[in-house]
């Protein structure tokens, strides 16, 4: 008889180490995956044009904000680090956000843990502030050079064909020096392949409003894509010299590049964006446009399908071309 109830409890535990394994690799399966998702450059550019369009209230609009998730090697902090840093109104020098993200795999939770830090001062922030372009910097960052705030991890697990990130209830919190009140935050977001959405919500402890859309309704970033290409303006009327700049690299999520002559530097009044937009009937475009300073409407447009890898515009006095960068 004992033996027999040894032997059914060494079975016990080894199917039981057998399906944490099973959940475990599972797990380190979405984490590689969710790591090739979340890198990149993401942008709302989309969803406020269409609220403009639309004419929506402006109570719910939305700000327009572009987030840059960088990874970076920093073994001091962990494997899966990332340089973020995110900026409004399109505007890289307007920076309102700037983290050290760490994921890994929380076992209790059965989840994917991401760890938020901030830095620790300003000076830190602006000496880090183009770490999206030189990541080495960061290489000896460690816990001790950062801030984080006990509660506001987030987790994140796979649903079918999207990850959801989600916030402990109330977990997050810290005590306003304008009110002296506590303020909870929620986080909620979800990841694709191709976008992700970020809620961004908080309240005073008696419930009251302090920041998030009031309609309820996420920031939608895009993924963004980057194209290489030039433009060439005439400088008057049936004249053969022309503005000319190659080399312009513009995402495809609401870009605008001023055109600077390659030739002597001079600062014209024209630019050029890309943009993915849903015009009135719901298709969806990707729009090259040219832009002349104190005008509303662009001289010259044209549009192709979102997934097109080159777009141009050539109506003689205006010319302009790029083409997707192919990633390695």
């Amino acid at each position: 008889m004992i033996f027999k109830r040894i032997l059914m409890a060494f079975c016990f535990l080894t199917m039981s180490f057998n399906g944490l394994y099973a959940q475990n690799n599972a797990l380190q399966a979405d984490l590689e995956e969710m790591m090739q998702w979340f890198e990149g450059e993401f942008d709302n550019f989309q969803q406020t044009w269409k609220e403009n369009e639309d004419n929506v209230d402006q109570e719910i609009r939305h700000e327009r904000i572009h987030s840059i998730f960088k990874k970076i090697e920093a073994p001091k902090l962990g494997n899966n680090v990332f340089y973020v840093k995110q900026f409004q109104n399109g505007d890289t020098t307007d920076i309102y956000r700037q983290r050290i993200y760490n994921f890994h795999i929380n076992d209790i939770e059965q989840a994917i843990q991401l760890d938020i830090y901030s830095f620790l001062t300003p000076e830190d922030g602006k000496k880090y502030a183009m770490a999206n372009h030189n990541p080495s910097i960061l290489k000896d960052i460690a816990a001790e050079n950062l801030r984080a705030t006990a509660g506001c991890e987030v987790y994140w697990k796979k649903n079918e064909d999207h990850f959801v990130g989600y916030m402990k209830d109330r977990a997050c919190h810290f005590t306003s020096r304008r009110s002296g009140k506590e303020i909870y935050i929620t986080d909620t977001l979800n990841l694709t392949p191709d976008e992700i959405w970020i809620q961004d919500e908080a309240e005073d402890a008696d419930g009251n409003y302090i920041f998030g859309n009031k309609a309820g309704i996420p920031h939608k970033l895009k993924k963004c894509r980057f194209f290489k290409g030039w433009i060439a303006i005439e400088k008057a009327p049936k004249s053969d010299d022309y503005y000319f700049m190659k080399n312009i690299i513009l995402h495809d999520q609401g870009q605008k590049v001023q055109l600077i002559d390659d030739k002597d530097g001079t600062k014209t009044k024209y630019a050029v964006e890309l943009s993915e937009v849903i015009y009135a009937s719901g298709i969806e475009v990707l729009k090259l446009a040219i832009y002349e300073e104190g005008k509303e409407k662009a001289p010259a447009y044209v549009w192709a399908n979102p997934n097109a890898k080159q777009i141009g515009i050539n109506i003689r006095t205006m010319s302009t071309g790029f083409t997707l960068i192919e990633a390695e």
